[in-house]
C-alpha cells in the first residue's frame, strides 16, 4: 500500500488541492482560480482587497474532492493534510472564530494608516527584518483600530491564511515562523513575537495563534470535514510552511548558502543563513525559515505573470498550437543577445523604492546591431528577450543577495510554475554561470508531504525526509553563452537603470 498527502494552497491566483505519494510524485491536483472572486471595498478603492472566506473554504474544499478523484485513490489513503498559502494575506476572528475580515496579500488599506506615528520605520525594520510596513498585518490591524472600531474590539484572533486554513481543518489557531515572521510582529532576530511592537502598538498578545514547527501536528480532521471529503476524522493536520519557504523545502534547498528562485506569478528569490542579517539599505528582507535558519529574501517581481502574457496575449491571438510548447522553440531558436532586443517588462531589481514607483517606461529596446540590415529580427527575437530579461533579473537580484551575506553562490534551486520553461532553466543556468536544478512546480505542495511524513512518524527530520525527492532536472551552464551574457548583462542593467530614472 502506498501512503498519500494532502495539501492545500491557498495562493494569490487560485486556490489549489495536490495529492502527493510517498515517493513525492503528485499524483492528484486541481487548481481553481479566483480572481474574479476578490472584491473592493467602496471607500477603499482601488487598493482595497477582500475576499469570501465561505467561498474560498467551498473552492478549497471541491479542489480537494477533485484531487482525490484524479488521482484515483480511496480518500482513506490520505495518511495527512497539510496547507500553506499566500505569505501577507491574513485573516481575523471573532471570539467564536467567525471571520471579521479576510483579506489577500493585494489589501493595501494600511497605505491608509501612518505607523511611524508609533515606531520609527527604521527601528520597526530592525526589529522584523522587513519594510514597507502598508503590506503586512500589523498595518490591517491598525487600519481597523482608527476606521472601524468596533470591529476592532471585536478580533480576538489574527491568523494567516493558512493559519485559517489550519483553523478550519483542525480547530486550532496556529502558525509557524516562516509565516510570523511575514506579519511584522515578530522579532526576526530573537524568533519570538516582539513584545515591543505590541506594547508600542497596543496589540493584545492574546490574539495571537500558537507557534508550531514544520512538521508539528495541530490535532486531527474535524468530523464536518471528514465527512464533506470522505477522509478519516482522525487524520493528522500537520504543520507546513509559508508558500515561498515551502517552495525550497520542496525542492530540498534546507541547507546554509542554498538559494532558490521561486519562479511563479511573482519571483521572491531566497537564500538560506544561519544567522540573521538584517540589510542596512533596507532593501532585502531577512525572513524565518526551518531548522533554525533565517533568509534573505530579494524578489524580481513579475515572472509568471510577464510569461504568461506574452503567451496568452500574442500567441494566442496569432492562433499557434500548443503556444507554451512553441514559445520554448521561439526562445531556443535564438541567439544569446535576442539579436539586439532587450526586454523591460515585469521584473526588478528588488528595493523599497522599486516597490513604490513604476518604471517610467517599459517594453522592448534595440541596440545598434539590430538596425544592421542583415540582422533579421522577429517574433522569436522578442521572445528570447523576455526570458533573458527574467534571467537577468534573478542575477542582479542574487547579486544583492550575496553582496549583503557576502556569501558564494554553491547550490541554486529553481521551482514554482515557470520552472516548466527548460528555456528559462538553460539560460539562467548560462546568465549565472552556474548549475541548476528545476524541480517539479508544485514544490510548496511536495514540502506539505514531506510536512505529513515527520508528523505521522515516517521519518525522523527534513533531512531524513527529502532524500525521496527525485522529480527533478539539472542544467548546466554553456560557457560559451556565459561569456556572452558578461557582456549583455551589464548593457542591461544601464536599459534598467534608465527605465526607472526620474523623468
Amino acid at each position: 500500500m502506498v501512503d498519500y498527502y494532502l495539501s492545500l494552497d491557498a495562493g494569490t491566483s487560485g486556490g489549489k488541492a495536490t495529492i502527493v505519494d510517498e515517493n513525492c510524485i503528485v499524483a492528484g491536483f486541481s487548481k481553481s482560480p479566483w480572481n474574479q472572486h476578490y472584491t473592493v471595498p467602496e471607500d477603499l478603492d482601488p487598493y482595497g482587497c477582500e475576499f469570501d472566506p465561505e467561498l474560498f473554504w467551498k473552492i478549497l474544499l471541491q479542489n480537494a474532492k477533485e484531487a482525490i478523484n484524479k488521482a484515483k485513490i480511496s480518500p482513506s489513503d490520505i495518511k495527512a493534510i497539510t496547507s500553506t498559502s499566500q505569505r501577507h494575506g491574513c485573516v481575523f476572528l471573532d471570539k467564536n472564530g467567525k471571520e471579521i475580515y479576510a483579506g489577500p496579500n493585494r489589501d493595501a488599506r494600511g497605505l491608509e494608516v501612518d505607523t511611524e506615528e508609533y515606531m520609527d520605520d527604521e527601528e520597526l525594520f530592525n526589529i522584523t527584518g522587513h519594510g514597507l510596513p502598508f503590506l503586512f498585518s500589523l498595518a490591517r490591524l491598525l487600519w481597523f483600530k482608527e476606521n472601524e472600531d468596533e470591529l476592532f474590539e471585536k478580533i480576538k484572533h489574527l491568523l494567516t491564511i493558512d493559519g485559517w486554513v489550519n483553523y478550519r481543518l483542525s480547530g486550532e489557531y496556529v502558525i509557524d515562523d516562516t509565516a510570523a515572521a511575514e506579519t511584522l510582529l515578530f522579532d526576526i532576530n530573537k524568533r519570538e513575537w516582539s513584545e515591543e511592537i505590541l506594547s508600542t502598538f497596543e496589540i493584545s498578545h492574546e490574539i495571537l495563534p500558537d507557534r508550531y514547527e514544520f512538521g508539528q501536528v495541530i490535532g486531527t480532521l474535524q468530523p464536518e470535514i471528514a465527512s464533506i471529503l470522505g477522509i478519516q476524522s482522525q487524520t493528522p493536520i500537520i504543520m507546513s510552511a509559508a508558500d515561498t519557504q515551502a517552495s525550497l523545502i520542496g525542492c530540498g534547498a534546507i541547507n546554509t548558502n542554498s538559494l532558490g528562485i521561486v519562479a511563479g506569478s511573482t519571483m521572491p528569490i531566497q537564500m538560506n543563513v544561519n544567522q540573521s542579517i538584517i540589510d542596512p539599505n533596507q532593501d532585502l528582507w531577512t525572513g524565518a525559515f526551518v531548522n533554525d535558519l533565517w533568509v534573505i529574501e530579494s524578489n524580481a517581481g513579475s515572472s509568471g505573470d510577464v510569461h504568461k502574457w506574452f503567451i496568452e496575449s500574442i500567441l494566442n491571438p496569432l492562433g499557434v498550437q500548443n503556444p507554451y510548447d512553441k514559445f520554448e522553440q521561439l526562445v531556443l531558436s535564438q541567439p544569446p543577445g535576442s539579436r539586439g532586443i532587450f526586454a523591460n517588462l515585469g521584473p526588478q531589481i528588488f528595493s523599497t523604492q522599486s516597490m513604490h514607483s513604476m518604471p517610467s517606461s517599459g517594453g522592448f529596446s534595440f541596440i545598434p546591431m539590430a538596425y544592421t540590415f542583415d540582422t533579421i529580427i522577429d517574433i522569436a527575437s522578442f521572445a528570447r528577450a523576455l526570458i533573458e530579461n527574467l534571467a537577468y533579473a534573478i542575477r542582479a537580484n542574487i547579486e544583492q543577495i550575496q553582496t549583503l551575506t557576502d556569501l558564494p553562490l554553491e547550490e541554486v534551486y529553481l521551482v514554482g510554475g515557470v520552472s516548466r520553461s527548460k528555456s528559462l532553466c538553460q539560460i539562467t543556468s548560462n546568465v549565472l554561470n552556474s548549475e541548476i536544478k528545476a524541480y517539479s512546480p508544485e514544490g510548496a505542495s511536495i514540502a506539505g508531504s514531506l510536512a505529513g511524513m515527520i508528523g505521522t512518524g515516517k521519518f525522523v527530520s527534513l533531512e531524513k525526509a527529502i532524500s525521496v525527492i527525485s522529480d527533478y532536472t539539472i542544467f548546466y551552464p554553456q560557457r560559451d553563452q556565459f561569456d556572452q551574457y558578461e557582456e549583455f548583462f551589464p548593457e542591461w542593467k544601464e536599459h534598467y537603470k534608465i527605465s526607472r530614472s526620474e523623468d
